[in-house]
């Protein structure tokens, strides 16, 4: 196949890109980086904001892969970052239908990124087919969601994943995690038992790479099949990582500290596989022993 990967420098990214190669496909990205776009042929740059792709780039009988976005969780959510957050979403793809119209970019697959943001916090599992609720993350998402569909009226298949908390040991939510261990504590957010719907990098990278080869349209969810409470990611770390202290930040704290971001860090969301794994995809990590094992390799 011949793959353009929107956002194709980012952490998951760089998974898929490894994991398509490895495979001999071609594969090509769309980045905001001129420095890599000069010194790497395969790099095509691109300036969503201006809804510009590189003029001298033109491409036929593709897959799109769609990545791209502002990190959620890398800055305190003030108004402008929240503009930034959706914008960035909602330019990329706006970009990308564009470049379809021209005949610039010809495909009729389109595998979108979403996130789990999408659901609300409520004593069930959630599915596919659950609505969204009112939080700035959900609309977020249903922004994201919207303009991915759009490409169906460009005759296009959409496949949309929507992505739970990415565990990997060099970015996402882990490498947060491991940063306050460097002085032998662990701050867990409020009591800890907060369920996370997680999944290894790998097996993220390979959901985008099953949707792709395999042309599954739809939404699927792209959480691993076990979700687990933060003290279960922290009792993993301790096993196979190293002994730290644990401390807990009360909820006011964590309020005072991120604002509106905290909501996200506070809810339980359990998210469900089901729908993905009745296509017949097959998880690497199930459950979070065997995740966090795999990037230290202790027993």
């Amino acid at each position: 196949m011949k793959i353009l990967i929107a956002g194709g420098s980012g952490f998951i990214g760089k998974h898929l890109t490894n994991l398509l190669e490895k495979d001999k496909h071609e594969v090509f990205i769309l980045s905001t980086q001129k420095t890599l776009c000069t010194s790497n042929q395969n790099f095509i740059y691109w300036n969503p904001k201006e809804k510009m792709i590189d003029s001298t780039f033109s491409i036929k009988d593709c897959t799109i892969i769609n990545l791209a976005g502002a990190g959620v969780a890398d800055k305190r959510w003030t108004a402008e970052r929240k503009k930034e957050i959706i914008d960035s979403r909602v330019d990329s793809l706006q970009t990308l239908f564009s470049a379809i119209e021209k005949k610039q970019i010809e495909t009729t697959h389109l595998v979108s990124a979403s996130a789990i943001g999408f659901y609300g916090e409520a004593d069930k599992i959630f599915t596919e087919e659950d609505k969204s609720d009112a939080s700035f993350l959900s609309s977020t998402c249903q922004q994201w969601e919207y303009e991915a569909l759009r490409f169906e009226q460009l005759n296009c298949l959409v496949s949309i994943a929507r992505v739970g908390i990415v565990l990997g040991k060099e970015g996402g939510a882990l490498k947060e995690f491991l940063k306050p261990l460097q002085f032998g504590i662990a701050g867990i957010p409020s009591s800890g038992k907060q369920i996370y719907s997680w999944i290894h990098v790998a097996d993220v990278a390979r959901i985008f790479y099953f949707l792709a080869n395999e042309k599954k349209a739809g939404i699927f969810n792209a959480v691993a099949p076990n979700p687990c409470t933060i003290n279960e990611i922290f009792t993993a770390l301790k096993k196979h990582k190293r002994t730290f202290l644990t401390a807990h930040a009360p909820e006011f704290v964590l309020k005072l500290m991120l604002g509106e971001m905290s909501i996200e860090v506070l809810k339980s969301c359990i998210v469900s596989s089901q729908k993905i794994e009745q296509t017949g995809f097959s998880f690497l990590y199930n459950n979070i022993e065997d995740c966090v094992k795999s990037f230290w390799g202790k027993s």
